[in-house]
């Protein structure tokens, strides 16, 4: 396992003195891959299909090298071939990043806002 400046860059964006500005870009960890490409790339990521599986296959070698670990949600993003940004979004999968043990799915015993069913919070 090579530590690489990718991989540090990373890693710096879970540092709790970074957090705040962290959290002001791309929101709280875990993170997903286009955040972490929008930061890598100096918010250039866009568009940039290429740069987005980059940084796929950078964060997918640090689960595999044990720095990194990833979960699965099921939330609703922006398709591209919508025409608008008020356009209701798709529901997909996405793979979201965090340190080992801080991406575990916690039950969420509700409340009075929860909606009727089971589900996970992924925190």
């Amino acid at each position: 396992m090579r530590i690489t400046a990718r991989k540090k860059a990373i890693l710096s964006y879970f540092d709790p003195h970074a957090l705040d500005f962290i959290q002001s870009e791309i929101g709280r960890p875990p993170y997903d891959v286009s955040g972490i490409a929008y930061l890598l790339n100096g918010g250039l990521a866009g568009n940039k299909k290429h740069q987005v599986e980059s940084a796929r296959r950078t964060l997918e070698s640090m689960v595999k090298d044990g720095l990194l670990e990833r979960v699965t949600s099921y939330e609703k993003r922006q398709d591209r071939t919508q025409g608008s940004a008020q356009a209701a979004g798709v529901w997909c999968k996405v793979s979201r990043y965090g340190l080992p043990g801080q991406c575990a799915v916690a039950r969420d015993n509700g409340g009075s806002s929860a909606i009727d069913g089971e589900w996970s919070r992924v925190e």
